[in-house]
């Protein structure tokens, strides 16, 4: 398998998941905890919160797309 080429990722909500740190067969650990843990070993920027995913209302999210993710504020400070 090869490695893993991408520059950014993307993560949107995980809604009902914020219980999962009180919960101890799982050692405190919630799902940011896990995300966190496994995606700073990619060293590539990581935007989480997206109104995406398991939300109320996702939007449809083509694959393949090209994005940017663009850590700067977005007016001048």
């Amino acid at each position: 398998m090869r490695p893993w080429r991408g520059c950014g990722v993307a993560l949107g909500q995980f809604l009902g998941f914020d219980q999962d740190a009180d919960d101890p067969t799982l050692g405190g650990w919630g799902i940011a905890d896990v995300l966190r843990d496994r995606l700073t070993r990619l060293s590539v920027p990581v935007l989480g919160g997206l109104p995406a995913g398991h939300g109320l209302h996702p939007p449809t999210i083509p694959l393949g797309t090209q994005a940017t993710i663009d850590r700067r504020p977005p007016y001048p400070a």
